[in-house]
């Protein structure tokens, strides 16, 4: 009787266990769905609420977008104003050589240089910079006298010091002519001249980025070594920007050179300024400093 009771009393244990476990589990999915339901309507809150915010942040962003728009392109109006009476004559009888790396519109460029009364001696433009790239060609190598066995860096360096001989020391040779047959790089005025400074025309699109390490930084020590006075500009929508290669190299430098803003910012560097001027985040300031305000209304 005993050992029925006990497993009566076992059978019975298990069944309540059994109804408790349901119970709670009934229980537990009717209140936890509430709660899921309770979250998901203070996440929709939330998120309508961030719409809201960034849709008003959207707004005043576009507004102020606007104002400095109006603002630049008055400034833009002023500086076409008086910019050609501010750079008039500043570079008289400065020999300035134009060095184009990157494909830009240079007609602004070079009226203003003409306004500011430079004598621009030569404009040079690298048309296809795949032959400098690959310095495995051999008729690379034998244009600039053979370097094998070399890195690739000391070839691009070896190259590029060759190269702004020929430009600007003596008058051509054989790596000018191999570009120009290869319809790498055309060229106009008088090679071989010095110029008192260089406008190298930099920044990179998409298809130029491997451009900036293999020529332009290697080109640009050339200059320096050979003592040739170097501001480097590009234009506001370049894809690549390289002030702040330029700037590790102590080069002064304009971002903007499509403005009128950055063709005037330009005069001042080649006049002596220095800094790095224009309208990304990597320039100081829109212009250089004018140190003497009678400057613009003496002329």
């Amino acid at each position: 009787m005993s050992r029925l009771y006990g497993f009566r009393y076992h059978i019975m244990t298990l069944i309540a266990v059994f109804l408790s476990l349901g119970l709670g589990l009934l229980l537990g999915g009717t209140l936890g769905e509430e709660v899921i339901v309770k979250e998901q309507v203070q996440l929709l809150e939330q998120l309508e609420e961030r719409y809201t915010q960034t849709k008003a942040d959207n707004v005043k962003l576009k507004r102020q977008n606007g104002e400095l728009t109006r603002d630049q392109d008055q400034l833009e109006r002023v500086i076409a104003q008086v910019g050609g009476h501010y750079v008039k004559d500043r570079l008289a009888g400065q020999k300035v050589a134009v060095l184009q790396l990157e494909a830009a519109d240079l007609s602004g460029l070079l009226t203003q240089l003409q306004a500011a009364g430079a004598n621009v001696t030569s404009t040079v433009a690298l048309t296809n910079a795949l032959p400098l790239l690959d310095v495995r060609q051999e008729p690379l190598l034998q244009a600039i006298g053979g370097t094998t066995g070399k890195e690739a860096k000391a070839v691009h360096q070896a190259l590029a010091e060759l190269l702004v001989r020929e430009l600007y020391l003596q008058k051509g040779g054989r790596l000018v002519d191999y570009l120009q047959s290869t319809n790498a790089l055309t060229a106009s005025g008088e090679l071989g001249v010095r110029p008192d400074r260089v406008v190298l025309v930099g920044g990179a699109g998409e298809s130029g980025k491997s451009r900036l390490t293999a020529v332009d930084l290697p080109l640009l020590k050339a200059l320096q070594k050979q003592e040739l006075y170097t501001a480097c500009v590009e234009q506001s929508d370049v894809s690549h920007s390289a002030v702040a290669h330029y700037r590790e190299l102590g080069i002064s430098t304009v971002d903007n050179i499509d403005q009128v803003t950055g063709l005037v910012a330009l005069i001042d560097i080649l006049g002596g300024a220095k800094g790095h001027f224009g309208v990304k985040k990597t320039a100081e300031a829109l212009l250089p400093q004018v140190t003497n305000a009678k400057e613009v209304s003496a002329q």
